[in-house]
């Protein structure tokens, strides 16, 4: 049905994934309605907002562990109906997505991790966005208006649980020393708006510390005691 897709179609196609063969979906636990429930851990499912999940987070980690996953599209093919549904056009978006981009959400619970108790696991992604060309959309699209996200396929899982699986993301040779955000920008070839939610994200973990200032650089240098 024209209108049926939107971001729950992609919610429930990676909740059915990680159910299948192992948990039940949409149990309650705790208090909560829990996407999935299994004999050792309960699963959440967030395609975005990691924060609404804190008080799920810090109130049902003390009971089970939690694995939170969070899907990361790497592709998206974009196609565009008509208001009657017939195909209009088919094309790829120039935005690529990679694990980086996860620490954008999960900056927003950063402190409360590491925790062996809470587990992320950043699914990445390839999926297909349907926009419906009936004029409810927004103006900046011309009233062109997006149905919703499905599932192509999963490409990869990065699990991230220890403060070493976080601070993986920082290169090899940027850990034994002390460095800036353009540092990690010269070291990776992201853009700022990527690398930027990342050091946030350490920081608030205390995996990280600021040292001091490079002009009007923060210094960071990996904290003491970790790998």
């Amino acid at each position: 049905m024209i209108g049926s897709l939107n971001e729950t179609t992609l919610h429930e196609q990676i909740k059915l994934a990680y159910a299948e063969g192992a948990g039940l979906p949409e149990q309650e636990f705790g208090g909560f309605l829990v996407d999935v429930v299994t004999d050792d851990e309960l699963i959440e499912v967030q395609t975005r907002g990691l924060g609404k999940l804190r008080r799920k987070i810090v109130t049902l980690s003390v009971q089970r562990p939690i694995r939170i996953v969070h899907p990361v599209a790497r592709e998206t093919v974009i196609n565009k109906l008509s208001a009657g549904g017939e195909l209009v056009s088919s094309r790829r978006s120039p935005k690529r997505g990679r694990v980086e981009d996860a620490f954008r959400e999960i900056v927003s619970i950063a402190d409360l991790l590491p925790d062996p108790a809470v587990t992320i696991d950043v699914l990445i992604v390839d999926v297909v966005e349907t926009r419906i060309d009936d004029g409810t959309g927004s103006w900046r699209r011309r009233g062109v208006r997006i149905a919703g996200r499905a599932l192509s396929r999963i490409v990869a899982l990065h699990r991230l649980c220890s403060g070493a699986d976080y601070l993986a993301h920082i290169p090899p040779e940027l850990r034994e020393t002390r460095f800036t955000n353009e540092d990690l920008i010269a070291a990776t070839g992201l853009p700022y708006r990527t690398v930027q939610p990342v050091t946030s994200a350490l920081r608030k973990m205390t995996v990280l510390s600021v040292v001091g200032r490079s002009g009007r650089h923060t210094v960071y240098e990996i904290a003491g005691g970790q790998p």
